[in-house]
């Protein structure tokens, strides 16, 4: 056996013996319960709640309408695109979550991987906003005469 053919075996071989490591490593540690665990496990529960939506992941159409810290302003009717997110492998957060809180009432339109949601809401209730990787629209319909605020809140408060 020469040389070229002797380095993907070592390989293999070097991964099987880190695999056991890390199994047998794991199991020691862990003393075979889960409370040992709860700190890495909580950390992998977090990873799948998602993000924060922001005011900055929202690009505004310009003139009438306006995404600042936390709120939003819209005079009549705006759609604001939402960013794409992720970063170069997708290893981020797999969304962006937020709850809208208008000060008036106002219509909400969602387009999020292609599908079109609508709903009605009324001054001092919430809508819960999710966006995947892909981004989206999030469409704002005054539904009073005159201009619109609405707040940018942190999801599931």
């Amino acid at each position: 056996m020469n040389d070229e053919n002797r380095k993907p075996i070592i390989a293999v071989v070097v991964c099987g013996v880190i695999a056991v490591l890390v199994l047998v490593f794991g199991v020691s540690c862990g003393g075979g319960n889960n409370n040992a665990a709860a700190s890495w496990q909580a950390g992998f529960s977090q990873a799948a709640a998602g993000g924060t939506l922001k005011a900055s992941d929202l690009v505004a159409p310009g003139g009438q309408c306006s995404a600042a810290a936390t709120q939003l302003l819209v005079a009549g009717s705006c759609v604001f695109e939402v960013r794409k997110f992720g970063g170069l492998f997708d290893l981020g957060n797999p969304t962006k979550r937020a709850r809208l809180a208008p000060q008036q009432a106002v219509t909400v339109t969602l387009v999020v991987e292609g599908t079109r949601t609508e709903q009605d809401v009324s001054a001092g209730d919430t809508v819960s906003l999710t966006f995947g990787t892909s981004g989206g629209q999030l469409g704002i319909t005054c539904r009073v005469v005159g201009a619109c605020a609405l707040k940018l809140l942190e999801a599931g408060g």
